[in-house]
C-alpha cells in the first residue's frame, strides 16, 4: 500500500503517510474548502450578533453549572475509558467515581504547552456532578477543570 501503520508512538504529529491524489484534491478544494469557509465566517458572525444583543439586553447568557458539565463530560462522553475506580458502598465520601488522566497535555498561562503527570477527577454518581479534580498537586475548582 500507500501508506502503512506502525505499533510504535510517534514524537509528533505526523501527517506525511497520507496519500491524496490530484482529482481528490481538487474535489476538496472545489468542494469542502469553501464550504468550511462559508461555515466558519457565518459560525463568527452569529457569534458576534449574539455579543451584542446580549451586551443590549435582548437576550440573557444561559446560566450553567461547571461542576454539572465537567461530570456529564466523564460520565457520557468518550472521557468515560479513563474511568479508575468506585468508592466502597458505605464510605464517608459517598458515590464517587475517580477519573484518571496520566501524561495530561494542557496550556499554561503563559501560552506554552506542559504535560501534567495526572489529571484526577472525581465524580459524585449520584448528582453527576465534578467533586474536586486536581491536576499533579494543584487543586482545581469546576472552572478550571472544564477549561
Amino acid at each position: 500500500g500507500k501508506g502503512r501503520l506502525l505499533d510504535e508512538k510517534a514524537d509528533e504529529l505526523d501527517m506525511d503517510h497520507v496519500y491524496v491524489s490530484y482529482p481528490e484534491l481538487l474535489w476538496a478544494y472545489i468542494f469542502i474548502g469553501p464550504n468550511s469557509l462559508f461555515l466558519w465566517v457565518r459560525g463568527v458572525y452569529l457569534l458576534k450578533i449574539r455579543v451584542y444583543l446580549v451586551k443590549w439586553g435582548w437576550i440573557k447568557v444561559k446560566p450553567f453549572d461547571p461542576a454539572e458539565i465537567v461530570g456529564r463530560l466523564c460520565l457520557e462522553g468518550t472521557l468515560a475509558v479513563h474511568y479508575y475506580a468506585t468508592t466502597k458502598k458505605d464510605s464517608e465520601l459517598g458515590n464517587v467515581a475517580g477519573f484518571f488522566f496520566a501524561d495530561f497535555p494542557y496550556i499554561d498561562d503563559d501560552c506554552k504547552p506542559c504535560v501534567a503527570d495526572l489529571f484526577a477527577v472525581d465524580i459524585d454518581l449520584d448528582t453527576k456532578k465534578m467533586v474536586k479534580a486536581k491536576l499533579d498537586d494543584e487543586m482545581l475548582t469546576a472552572s478550571e477543570a472544564l477549561t
